[in-house]
């Protein structure tokens, strides 16, 4: 494994498959790609549309979540990034893998008790063209 993307959003289950992904990149001295993607609903028109962004991402550069994604990073001794876009979060994860071949897509399993996957995992499992890691 070279490179390894990982959806994060703040929550216990994205922090989770944070760790997965560093833990898997420290072995095989891998990349890590952690993006945060705020989720843009295809028809909403962008010019007039607000969205609630929580607090632990301000700006165009994610913020809190970016430095600490970082930091943590860094302090594994893991080389890797922060990502910070809008969009659909499936198709932006695998946008993103693509762009830098990733090996696998690693994120957070939906910790809502009937949604098991969870849309994001489920829409990775079914249509991307890229192994995917699903942490609980």
């Amino acid at each position: 494994m070279r490179d390894l993307v990982v959806g994060i959003d703040g929550s216990t289950t994205s922090w989770r498959a944070f760790s997965m992904a560093v833990g898997i990149a420290m072995r095989y001295e891998a990349r890590v790609h952690a993006c945060f993607v705020l989720h843009v609903p295809p028809s909403a028109d962008l010019a007039v549309f607000a969205v609630p962004v929580t607090a632990f991402v301000d700006g165009d550069d994610g913020g809190d979540l970016g430095r600490d994604v970082v930091k943590e990073l860094s302090q594994a001794g893991v080389k890797g990034d922060f990502t910070y876009v809008k969009g659909d979060v499936a198709h932006e994860l695998e946008e993103l893998a693509q762009s830098c071949l990733a090996d696998v897509i690693v994120v957070g399993r939906s910790h809502h008790p009937a949604l098991h996957l969870g849309g994001v995992p489920r829409k990775l499992l079914t249509t991307g063209r890229r192994p995917v890691l699903v942490v609980p």
